[in-house]
C-alpha cells in the first residue's frame, strides 16, 4: 500500500514537472521578449551563462558527471552546437522580430521535423501521427495568414521555423547519443558545455563581446532571467521523463505557446502583443496537434 502510494505521488511530482516545463519556456519566450534584445549572440551567450549552474546542479544530482562513449559525446557535443549557437539564436531573432507568442508556436513544429526524422529513420507513421502533423501546420498557416503576425515578417517566420528545425536535429542527436550508451543527463550537460564554448568563442572572434558590454543593466537582467527559465525547464523536463513516458510530458511540454501566447497578451504595454484571437488558436491547435502526434 505505502509502496503504491509512492509511486502515485511519483507520478504527480512528474506530471507537475512537465507541466511546469511548457510554464517556464514559455515565461522564457515573453522574457527575451520584454528584453527588447537586438544581438542574438549576445543573448544566447548570457543565457546560457545564466542556466549552466541549474544544469550543473541537476547533472551533480542525476549522476551526470559519469563518462560516456566517444560515439556518444560527439553527438551531444554537435547536439549542443546546433541547439544552442543555431536553434536558440535563431528563436531569439524571431521573439525580436515577430514576438513570443507567435515564435513559440512555429519553434513547436519541431514535432513535426521530428516525426519526419524518425520516419526517414523507419519509425512507424500512424493516422493520429499524420492527423497531429496537419493541426501543426493549420496552426502555421493560421498564424501566418490570420494576423497572428501582424505584418508578415518572412525572416522572423524563417528563423522561427529554423529554431524548430534546429531544435529536432538536436533531439535526435540527444537520442543517438543516448543509443550509444550514453548518460542523458551527461548529456544535457555535454551539450550546454559545447554550446556556451561555441558561443565564448564567437564573442571572442567576432562583436558579441561588444554588444554584450552594450547592453544595460536591465537588458542583462531579463536576459540572464530568460536564461534560468530556459535551464530550469530542461531540468523540469528531465525530472517529468523519470516519472512518465514521453507521450505525457511532451503534450505537456507544448503548452508553452499557450503560456507565452496568454502571458504576452497580459503583459502587452511590455511586450507590444496585443491579444490575437488568431494566435491563441494557433496556441490551442499547436497543443492538440502535439497530442496526436505522440499519442
Amino acid at each position: 500500500m505505502l509502496q503504491r502510494c509512492l509511486y502515485v505521488d511519483t507520478v504527480y511530482l512528474a506530471i507537475l514537472a512537465a507541466v511546469s516545463t511548457g510554464f517556464l519556456f514559455g515565461l522564457h519566450d515573453v522574457t527575451v521578449r520584454i528584453s527588447g534584445l537586438k544581438d542574438a549572440g549576445s543573448g544566447v551567450l548570457i543565457s546560457l551563462i545564466a542556466g549552466y549552474p541549474v544544469i550543473l546542479i541537476l547533472a551533480f544530482a542525476l549522476g551526470g558527471f559519469e563518462l560516456v562513449g566517444l560515439k556518444a559525446f560527439i553527438f551531444y557535443v554537435l547536439a549542443g552546437v546546433i541547439n544552442f549557437p543555431v536553434g536558440r539564436a535563431s528563436m531569439y531573432r524571431a521573439i525580436g522580430s515577430i514576438g513570443a507568442g507567435a515564435t513559440s508556436v512555429l519553434v513547436s513544429t519541431s514535432v513535426i521535423y521530428n516525426l519526419l526524422i524518425g520516419l526517414s529513420l523507419g519509425e512507424p507513421i500512424g493516422l493520429p501521427r499524420i492527423a497531429g502533423s496537419l493541426l501543426l501546420l493549420l496552426a502555421v498557416a493560421l498564424l501566418v495568414q490570420g494576423g497572428g503576425l501582424g505584418r508578415l515578417d518572412l525572416m522572423g517566420v524563417f528563423f522561427g521555423l529554423l529554431g524548430g528545425l534546429s531544435m529536432a536535429v538536436a533531439i535526435t542527436l540527444g537520442r543517438l547519443g543516448n543509443l550509444e550508451s550514453g548518460n542523458p543527463i551527461a548529456g544535457v550537460l555535454i551539450a550546454y558545455t559545447s554550446g556556451l564554448l561555441v558561443e565564448v568563442l564567437l564573442a571572442l572572434r567576432g562583436n558579441s563581446g561588444v554588444e554584450v558590454r552594450a547592453l544595460g543593466r536591465g537588458q542583462l537582467t531579463y536576459i540572464a532571467l530568460a536564461g534560468l527559465l530556459a535551464a530550469l525547464g530542461q531540468a523540469a523536463r528531465y525530472v517529468a521523463l523519470m516519472g512518465v513516458g514521453v507521450s505525457i510530458v511532451t503534450p505537456l511540454q507544448n503548452t508553452r505557446p499557450v503560456v507565452a501566447t496568454v502571458t504576452a497578451s497580459l503583459l502587452s504595454r511590455r511586450t507590444g502583443e496585443g491579444f490575437k484571437l488568431s494566435t491563441l488558436t494557433s496556441s490551442m491547435l499547436t497543443l492538440m496537434g502535439s497530442i496526436l502526434v505522440v499519442a
